[in-house]
């Protein structure tokens, strides 16, 4: 976990120092933090933070529909821990596993967690999908002129939306896969085992998709709160920091259409894409290259690092908990 902070922290520095150097003519990225007020910090991080309780939320009503009673600290813990484990693996992936485990530590189902962490991938694919679908349709124009990157993040979007939608209705795909596994492995176990976890990951898809699809109306809907809440963060810094006048909803728009392209960087959390992406898109939408590499470096230390720092010290303090009620 240290050696994934050290490379995270490495890669976006490293990336930052280079634009900072392309724009500013030096490597030092301290003047760009100490742009920003401390209180534009605070509230900015404050912002980021409250997408948690959403998230929380969200995840609360799905365990409550299938009748699962949990602790609502728990599941908060739940989506901030699997924050954590996000920004530090490779492409951004590793806090679904995380937060599978954990609910399977009190009481949830594997299966059905596996579902419900199935159902916000999907979420999060289709919703880009649809963002990428509007940009395309209200901004072609522009993005022909001057949006190649984001046409690019838009065609990454739409194909892999498409993938995981076809591999979700049909998880039996997999199964060549790990007869495959099993023949190397000899492992007959692990066959009987997936076919038995894929028959219960197909039902929990059926119950949250088919049975009952109203509730990923509603859960659609807190997750678009989330990541609302979480550029709101950014807009908050180019607002009030730099008094950037943009309309919320293009950047909304323009962010979410690159997120395909900027987490395709394998370096834990996608850290240095993100930065790289996220100035090219800003700098186009502010026409101010120096405003884009300060509010970027501002909000990732906010939405980032600083989140990195949050779960750390909430993952300590858990593990010290725990350890004080073994004795």
């Amino acid at each position: 976990m240290i050696f994934s902070i050290i490379i995270a922290i490495a890669a976006g520095f490293t990336v930052i120092s280079l634009m900072n150097f392309f724009n500013r003519g030096e490597v030092n990225i301290l003047p760009l933090l100490f742009s920003v007020p401390i209180k534009v910090y605070v509230l900015s991080f404050l912002i980021f933070v409250s997408s948690y309780i959403v998230e929380a939320l969200r995840m609360m009503y799905l365990l409550l529909h299938r009748g699962y009673r949990v602790n609502f600290w728990q599941i908060l813990y739940n989506n901030i821990i699997g924050y954590f484990f996000t920004f530090l693996t490779p492409f951004a992936m590793g806090g679904q596993a995380f937060q599978i485990y954990h609910l399977s530590t009190i009481g949830v189902d594997s299966s059905y967690a596996t579902g419900v962490m199935a159902a916000r991938i999907l979420q999060n694919s289709i919703g880009n999908m649809v963002i990428a679908i509007i940009m395309l349709n209200t901004t072609l124009g522009w993005l022909l002129k001057e949006g190649h990157i984001v046409i690019v993040g838009i065609s990454i979007s739409l194909t892999s939306s498409t993938f995981l939608i076809i591999s979700m209705a049909k998880p039996e795909i997999l199964s060549p896969l790990i007869k495959i596994i099993y023949k190397i492995f000899k492992k007959k176990k692990w066959l009987h085992n997936y076919e038995n976890w894929s028959r219960d990951f197909r039902e929990s898809i059926e119950y949250m998709w088919k049975k009952n699809l109203y509730i990923m109306f509603i859960d659609s809907f807190g997750w678009f709160c989330t990541i609302a809440l979480q550029l709101l963060s950014l807009f908050y810094i180019l607002k009030v920091a730099f008094h950037v006048n943009i309309n919320y909803w293009i950047l909304f728009g323009m962010i979410n259409a690159v997120n395909a392209l900027a987490y395709f960087v394998p370096t834990p959390g996608a850290s240095g894409g993100i930065e790289a992406t996220y100035q090219y898109v800003l700098s186009m939408l502010t026409k101010n290259s120096d405003i884009a590499l300060k509010s970027i470096t501002s909000w990732r230390f906010v939405a980032y690092y600083m989140q990195i720092v949050l779960g750390t010290v909430l993952l300590a303090s858990s593990k010290s908990t725990d350890g004080q009620g073994g004795k």
